[in-house]
């Protein structure tokens, strides 16, 4: 009697934490986080979904992402609207739905307080937090890869009745992201090196799996390449250095901290490392599963790292695959104490972190914090219509035309008609005199906002700085900034900077 009550009261007390700790994220995380202002990827989200389907997989499909989540935030939008609360309660909500998932993947390796714990800690996480709460695919990205990873180690285990899912999920976690492509490498790696701990057949399985998900994925992948392969909004980014890797890992237990807060915490990775392998080591001898949860927690990211050498692009939210498992192998070996110990250390991670993410959330010194909106207020207080209003980089007009309900005429530079199809106007510093001098003819005061750097940003600065009369400038979020330049004869512009 007694074994069958316990039987269910745990039927219904994992339901029940997962639901307090997704309750405890609503008031902590979507609520402050909601009213930020938008920023530019979220920007580009509504833009490229608002208008009819066939246009909207023609721009996603000259830009660098897959279609299903724009396919699902156009309707979520075209249902709900598209105000900042709307628009990353969709994402959100993604995250909330893979609860379960990770305490599931979890409980492969760990018992049940400690899975809990990871969901907790996972909750708790500014680097989770910022993306759960932005208008962007990064969470169903991170929903599709924990299925895929838990039902990987289902696999391996013999759970047969896994085969199917573990298909549908790799299809759409493919179309959900690139990157998810990252996720299925560290389990092909994985696989080859621990192949005998898998079932007979498991190989002419996974090449099947492989098959199914290219047939699934080469339509698009087909429509991607014969309209020229992602030229319109690619980022300008250079070759990662040993210091942004360990950069990636600092940002998913800590997240997007200030500079210098940052500097410190790399500082200290070596020692954690160090400390991390001494507790591995008085540990007992992981077992498969714990093996395969260090491999996604790390191939990802140093696969992404190689990769990057050849075509740049190591960002950590490009790496968001290998956070759970980050997570769940930092809980094991911590499971590995005494209790007291444990519970001691883990108390002191979650403090740190819930001091980290209270940092990111409520003060302005977070690096991806882009404040668009009060630029967009003070532009909309000062400008009049004999003024300019200068975007650069030129897409950076999204957010910023969002929140702007002013008269001034806005131009980009370099100077981009948005009415033309094709990709943005590349910059050509031979040509940059020529645009500034067509800018600035019939106005009083250009209004220069930089915010998004693609590798011309300083000559654009420059230029203006050595050839036109700044009269004031101000600072609104890290690399956020608008300076006001006179080139006519009206009495300067003044804000506080």
């Amino acid at each position: 009697m007694k074994e069958a009550l316990l039987a269910k009261l745990r039927l219904w007390y994992i339901p029940a934490i997962l639901l307090l700790i997704a309750a405890v994220s609503f008031v902590i995380s979507y609520l402050p986080l909601s009213t930020e202002s938008l920023r530019l990827d979220e920007s580009q989200s509504i833009w490229q979904t608002a208008r009819s389907l066939p246009a909207m997989y023609y721009i996603i499909g000259q830009d660098v992402h897959m279609p299903l989540y724009h396919t699902l935030f156009h309707f979520w939008t075209f249902i709900f609207g598209d105000s900042t609360q709307v628009i990353r309660l969709f994402s959100w909500i993604l995250f909330i739905a893979s609860f379960p998932l990770i305490y599931l993947l979890g409980r492969t390796v760990l018992n049940r307080p400690w899975a809990l714990t990871v969901v907790a800690l996972v909750a708790l996480s500014p680097y989770v937090n910022w993306y759960a709460n932005e208008a962007r695919m990064y969470t169903l990205l991170g929903l599709f890869t924990v299925a895929s990873q838990y039902l990987f180690i289902r696999i391996m285990r013999g759970q047969k009745k896994s085969w199917p899912w573990y298909v549908i999920v790799c299809i759409f976690g493919m179309y959900s992201h690139y990157f998810f492509a990252f996720n299925l490498m560290g389990q092909a790696l994985f696989y080859l090196i621990a192949r005998k701990k898998f079932p007979k057949g498991t190989f002419k399985k996974f090449i099947l799996t492989a098959i199914a998900v290219g047939v699934a994925v080469s339509p698009w992948i087909y429509y991607f390449i014969s309209l020229g392969a992602g030229g319109n909004m690619k980022p300008s980014l250079v070759p990662p250095s040993p210091i942004d890797f360990f950069n990636v890992y600092s940002e998913f237990l800590f997240g997007f901290q200030s500079i210098s807060l940052n500097t410190i915490m790399i500082a200290f990775w070596p020692l954690l490392v160090v400390v991390a392998l001494v507790m591995v080591r008085r540990s007992y001898k992981p077992n498969t599963a714990v093996n395969y949860i260090a491999v996604a927690a790390f191939v990802p990211v140093v696969l992404a790292y190689i990769i990057s050498f050849i075509t740049p692009f190591f960002l950590s939210r490009y790496m968001f695959a290998a956070v759970v498992p980050l997570f769940i192998l930092l809980a094991w070996i911590l499971s590995r104490y005494s209790k007291k110990v444990a519970i001691i250390v883990t108390l002191l991670i979650a403090l740190l972190i819930g001091g980290m993410f209270a940092n990111q959330t409520y003060t302005n010194n977070a690096r991806v914090r882009e404040n668009y909106e009060m630029v967009a207020k003070d532009v909309a207080e000062k400008a009049t219509p004999s003024d300019l209003i200068v975007m650069s980089s030129p897409f950076t007009v999204y957010p910023f035309e969002y929140y702007y309900n002013g008269t001034t005429q806005i131009k980009t530079l370099p100077i981009w008609d948005r009415q033309n199809p094709g990709p943005v106007t590349a910059f050509n510093a031979a040509e940059l005199p020529s645009q500034v001098d067509e800018l600035r003819k019939g106005h009083e005061n250009i209004y220069l906002i930089l915010s998004y750097d693609q590798g011309y940003e300083d000559e654009v600065l420059d230029y203006f700085k050595n050839n036109l009369e700044l009269v004031s400038q101000k600072t609104y979020s890290p690399k956020l900034e608008m300076l006001v330049y006179r080139v006519g004869y009206e009495d300067p512009v003044s804000f506080t900077k």
